[in-house]
């Protein structure tokens, strides 16, 4: 499972992806999926369930505004998530 965490900024998602790239978790970065776009263009990282927690840690430490966290259901369709 999956969860997308949604930065209004390229550049917060790159520097979260950048930060963890060296301990073998796996982040992906793209556009935000127009399902859960809140107010249009927008990009996220990708990352597994157990790593989400720790992307919003250090976003937060970074302060770096999360514009919303959502995950991958089976079905492919996206629900609001906490971690």
């Amino acid at each position: 499972m999956y969860y997308f965490i949604v930065y209004s900024s390229v550049t917060y998602a790159t520097r979260i992806r950048n930060y963890f790239k060296n301990d073998g978790s796996y982040i992906g970065l793209l556009h935000t999926p127009a399902e859960i776009s809140p107010g249009g263009c927008s990009y996220s990282v990708k990352v597994k369930q157990h790593n989400a927690q720790k992307v919003v840690e250090i976003s937060r430490r970074f302060g770096f505004k999360i514009k919303g966290i959502y995950r991958q259901t089976e079905s492919g369709s996206y629900v609001e998530a906490e971690v």
